[in-house]
């Protein structure tokens, strides 16, 4: 029993000694002096991080990547997407090929003409192929850039406006391709046509980039003959990327 007695009497001692004045080992003065010293610590690691983030964020610009020696020219993507980029439906059930129509439908809907109607962000360039349209250097103090319109009526039948199917219901889907977007990249048109298949033969033009598509090389050539493979191309107009629009 004494030693229990002891033993506590010990743990109250470190505790609080009223003796001394001491709390867990410490008077009060050397509580105040350790808690100032990390205070002072933890605020200057703190003022360290926080500079070296901001001296970080002088390097970099709000319109375009520090460092773009390393891109390669962009990829395409293309829309509806599917599993291992193969689109499979039966034209005559509705239900197998929506889910394709309402990915092309919200791909295609910021490019309604009631949401192009800012005259602020938005501006009229023709219906033409143009050369590319200078709107002065990214980092100005002219403040959000325009960029120009662009109607779903430029892919025709593919536009979803004379057929909301996009052409899934005869059999005849349609697929937008479009490049990957690269702040500042202009893309630039085939000056002759040899190094264009044969179907783009002749087909050249100087603001316009041609796309072309064909069957897989692992598919017989007999694969896509009930498919018309239809090959657009995409003006120069719309570049360079400049805005996040």
């Amino acid at each position: 029993m004494s030693g229990n007695k002891d033993s506590d009497g010990g743990w109250r001692t470190f505790l609080w000694n009223s003796e001394k004045k001491e709390f867990l080992g410490r008077t009060g003065s050397s509580w105040f002096k350790i808690l100032l010293f990390y205070v002072i610590f933890y605020g200057c690691l703190a003022g360290i991080f926080v500079g070296t983030i901001q001296a970080l964020l002088l390097t970099l610009s709000n319109y375009k990547p520090t460092y773009q020696d390393r891109v390669a020219p962009p990829g395409l993507s293309h829309t509806p997407r599917s599993d291992k980029s193969e689109i499979s439906f039966s034209k005559s059930d509705s239900k197998s090929y929506k889910k394709y129509v309402d990915s092309l439908d919200a791909f295609l809907k910021p490019y309604d003409d009631d949401r192009q109607t800012d005259q602020a962000k938005f501006e009229s360039c023709g219906e033409t192929p143009q050369t590319y349209k200078d709107r002065g250097p990214l980092e100005s103090d002219q403040g959000q850039k325009k960029v120009c319109r662009f109607s779903r009526s430029l892919l025709g039948s593919c536009s979803g406006v004379p057929d909301e199917t996009y052409g899934f219901k005869e059999g005849k889907p349609c697929i937008i391709v479009k490049l990957n977007r690269i702040v500042n990249y202009r893309p630039r048109a085939p000056s002759n046509n040899q190094s264009l298949p044969d179907a783009l033969q002749g087909k050249t033009s100087p603001n316009l980039i041609p796309i072309h598509c064909k069957n897989k090389a692992s598919l017989s050539s007999t694969t896509l003959t009930t498919a018309n493979c239809c090959s657009r191309s995409t003006c120069s107009l719309w570049w360079p990327s400049s805005s996040s629009i």
